[in-house]
């Protein structure tokens, strides 16, 4: 029995599709209702159906593999295997929009059981839209944001072709209300800002510029809002303009930020004017005591010489007839002029303190400390042991050498005994460096611990030492000034030990400092 171009191919027993590619007739394809194509062992397309051209909009003779999504197209060419696979996929319609399709792929075989070819009939999928799917969530976006109004207008009219529906969230009038009337947007500008607003667009879309500008508009409510709004000029393929399309943002809490950073900035230009002249005041009137110091130093200190030296010649000259009692006393006002030149001296130094730049430059600790041992010249029975290692560092010389020039003389002064023993040495904190200087001597009592670094404080009585209370007083304004911090331990008879914490790194306003004027060469008053 014949059989018809179009009637059934028979199976194998087993059940594959036994087919000689070159004698299956076309009409049979075109016949079917889904894309059908027919392709080689190797994979070449060799012929598809109407419906092909139908759904693509391509001829039958192109590139298939070329409107199979990239991301799909070596899935569905593995697919193509010696046994029946079902597949989807996405082919690009006549649109140009992929689409889900679902392929079932038939291998076919020649009556010798050799690989001819395969059969592909694909029909669209089951699977959701995609493409409508992402325009549905795209238009849930642009109509659900809050600060924000995208539209689209006419280039010749300028009027509102489109508006999102954030428009009635924003200015609280629906968006069919700015479609209807070709000049209601403009309604809703700011008097004083509508006359140049429609001026500058008209101007910028005539001259085929896109724009940008900020003005305010009043919403339903009376609420005055700031927008920004941004204009493109969508074009054809031959540049003329098709459409404007633009968004207008919310920028009123930027813009009362803004107000708000105006005013502040303002105010701290009002704030840095009157710091400046406050400033200046300031060093005027630190020049001014200098001055005065320096004159009252001199003022103060003339005629205390005049008493000393009134009183010495007055005992050189009644050698004879002053009494040793007579004598006593007036080597005690002697004592007393000293005293109060050294208080004199010691204020004008407490109060420079802080006051004067001092150069950074490398300091080796080590020689420092030789140095200021150099300018005491403790007694020999004394011994000064430096625990290296000591560090070198960059920093104000001056002002460090001031602190342990003090702090050494002191543990010689107020040793207690004819000879001693006094230990420095230093230890790495990080960012600081800790030094000490301790003694074997008489030691200070702890409840004397704060009170020795306040000014004009002594411990023992001012006959008996010759001390004006201002050395360590010294010491701790220059160590506060820096930031670092300075202790005592010690108890009666238990040596002292004095700990000051130095930076490492100092700043150039870190080193304001003036050098002290020196009272000879001579220990600390503490």
């Amino acid at each position: 029995m014949s059989q018809s171009p179009c009637s059934p191919v028979p199976s194998s027993p087993s059940g594959p599709l036994l087919l000689r590619l070159p004698t299956l007739p076309q009409q049979c394809l075109d016949a079917l209702p889904q894309v059908a194509w027919i392709t080689d062992a190797e994979g070449h397309l060799l012929t598809c159906n109407r419906q092909w051209h139908c759904v693509t909009g391509q001829p039958r003779e192109i590139e298939l593999w070329a409107w199979v999504h990239a991301e799909d197209r070596d899935r569905l060419q593995h697919a193509y295997s010696a046994q029946p696979q079902t597949i989807e996929y996405r082919l690009a319609h006549r649109d140009g929009a992929f689409r889900w399709m679902q392929a079932q792929i038939t291998p076919l075989w020649d009556t010798e059981g050799q690989l001819q070819g395969h059969l592909t009939l694909s029909s669209r999928s089951d699977r959701p839209d995609r493409s409508a799917a992402l325009q549905t969530d795209f238009c849930s976006l642009v109509n659900g944001l809050p600060d924000a109004i995208l539209w689209e207008a006419d280039p010749q009219t300028l009027a509102f072709t489109f508006v999102s529906d954030s428009a009635t969230t924003l200015l609280g009038y629906p968006a069919h209300q700015w479609l209807r009337d070709d000049c209601f947007w403009l309604t809703l500008v700011h008097s004083e800002d509508r006359g140049w607003v429609k001026h500058f667009r008209q101007e910028e879309i005539a001259q085929g510029k896109d724009f940008r500008c900020e003005y305010r508009c009043v919403s339903a409510s009376g609420q005055t809002l700031w927008l920004r709004e941004q204009g493109y000029l969508v074009r054809a393929e031959d540049g003329t303009v098709q459409k404007l399309r633009g968004i207008l943002i919310n920028v009123t809490r930027t813009k009362h930020a803004e107000d708000a950073l105006r005013s502040h900035a303002n105010e701290l230009a009002r704030t840095t004017r009157a710091l400046a002249q406050t400033s200046i005041s300031l060093e005027q009137r630190n020049r001014d005591l200098d001055q005065f110091a320096y004159i009252a130093s001199h003022d103060l200190k003339a005629p205390l010489r005049a008493i000393a030296n009134l009183s010495q010649w007055l005992e050189e000259d009644l050698d004879g007839v002053l009494t040793p009692d007579t004598r006593h006393q007036m080597t005690l006002m002697r004592s007393r002029v000293r005293r109060l030149e050294g208080l004199i001296d010691g204020l004008l130094q407490y109060s420079r303190v802080g006051r004067l730049p001092s150069d950074l430059e490398p300091v080796s600790v080590a020689e420092l400390v030789h140095e200021i041992l150099d300018s005491l010249v403790p007694p020999p029975e004394f011994q000064v042991r430096l625990h290296e290692p000591l560090p070198t560092f960059w920093t104000a010389r001056l002002p460090l050498a001031q602190v342990l020039t003090n702090l050494i003389s002191n543990a010689i002064k107020h040793h207690g005994g004819d000879r001693g023993t006094i230990a420095i040495s230093a230890q790495d904190l990080g960012t600081y460096y800790e030094f000490s200087v301790a003694d074997d001597g008489a030691g200070i009592a702890p409840r004397y611990h704060e009170k020795i670094f306040m000014i004009f404080q002594t411990l023992a009585a001012r006959d008996r030492v010759d001390n004006t209370g201002i050395g360590l007083a010294i010491v701790k304004k220059i160590i506060d000034g820096y930031g670092g911090h300075i202790t005592v331990e010690s108890d009666l008879n238990q040596g002292a030990i004095f700990r000051f914490s130095w930076p490492k790194s100092l700043s150039r306003q870190d080193t304001t400092h003036e050098e002290l004027p020196k009272i000879g060469i001579t220990p600390s008053d503490e």
